[in-house]
């Protein structure tokens, strides 16, 4: 999708606001989420005129955010915002998602009643695709069970038998967008075959950069020693990687997990990966999270991380950066260049 230069006075909800009263931006987030504890970096962002406000609520009291919205939020992940907060909502016309995914947010029923919506999505590209890289490498090498044997006091070589050489194996895409060929350039530099998967991706991607493309599922996951997932949460791709998908998976194929928790079903998982399909997993994140199932955290394949994939010290500044200026421009009827539009 391309960036947007809609005038947002066609979004115009409710009374227009007093000549000189500020216009208010409010930063929501969940008490669990922890994304922001001062707006002071969102406000000078922002720049004079606009009030920059620190809401953090739980999902129970986001009715009552609707019924007293202000023109603008910036939303993060841990909070949604359904059909009932546009049913109630009067005079929000700007959603701007801190996030790349927006699964968290009902964009159909915001499209019904003329918010805008708006998403960031190449600000942690680069901490995503090294992430991914860094699950591949640790299940591949076997990183944190040699490092357990050590701290046992081993010191046995032969604990690494059966580790394979990655140069000359094929990684392959699932999804194959901006996080998907920055993974593949990544691989490609330990000499690894690349192959994707995405029917969405314009014809002759494949030629420009030597890959293989896969017009089947089933055929990629079959085909690849190391598989990444790259795919935003829709109901196309919801449970994507279910039984039979992951029953196609090649013996001693490596699954990793970047993008949303339920592009992977769960339950399906734990009855095929004691049985060797994938022989490990590197998950990112969870299908409920924040909660992990039991199973999953006990598991001796399975690599977890909180869903800090997107996480360096300068993808958070950016991203902060980028969603209060997308919220000014909105709010100044300006072009939103900072943002990209959904809906």
């Amino acid at each position: 999708m391309s960036r947007s230069h809609t005038d947002s006075r066609d979004l115009q909800r409710g009374p227009a606001p007093a000549p000189n009263a500020p216009r208010v931006v409010a930063v929501v987030d969940a008490p669990e989420g922890g994304y922001v504890d001062s707006t002071d970096l969102e406000q000078r962002e922002a720049g004079s005129g606009i009030d920059v406000r620190l809401r953090v609520l739980s999902q129970s009291e986001v009715p009552e955010l609707a019924r007293r919205a202000p023109e603008c939020i910036i939303l993060w992940h841990r909070i949604s915002l359904t059909a009932e907060f546009f049913a109630l909502n009067s005079s929000c016309r700007v959603v701007v998602c801190a996030s790349v995914g927006h699964d968290h947010v009902d964009t159909e029923a915001a499209r019904a009643s003329g918010v805008a919506v708006y998403h960031v999505p190449d600000y942690g590209v680069d901490e995503v695709a090294d992430h991914t890289l860094a699950l591949a490498l640790n299940a591949v090498r076997r990183v944190r069970e040699l490092d357990a044997h050590v701290r046992d006091g081993g010191w046995e070589w032969r604990r690494a038998e059966g580790v394979r050489r990655l140069r000359g194996a094929a990684w392959g895409l699932v999804g194959c967008g901006r996080i998907g060929q920055a993974v593949a350039r990544r691989a490609a530099s330990f000499g690894m075959r690349i192959g994707f998967y995405d029917p969405y991706v314009h014809p002759g991607t494949e030629k420009a950069h030597g890959w293989t493309r896969f017009w089947s599922l089933h055929e990629l996951l079959a085909a690849c020693e190391v598989v990444s997932l790259h795919v935003p949460l829709s109901p196309e791709t919801e449970h994507m990687m279910d039984r039979a998908a992951l029953e196609a998976l090649a013996p001693g194929a490596v699954l990793i997990n970047t993008s949303r928790g339920a592009v992977v079903d769960e339950d399906a998982l734990r009855q095929v990966l004691d049985r060797g399909r994938p022989a490990a997993v590197g998950l990112d994140v969870a299908e409920h999270e924040p909660g992990v199932a039991g199973w999953l955290r006990g598991h001796p394949r399975a690599l977890l991380t909180p869903h800090s994939a997107f996480y360096s010290v300068e993808s958070m500044t950016e991203l902060r950066r980028r969603a209060a200026c997308a919220a000014a421009q909105a709010l100044r009827d300006e072009p939103v260049t900072a943002a990209v539009r959904i809906v």
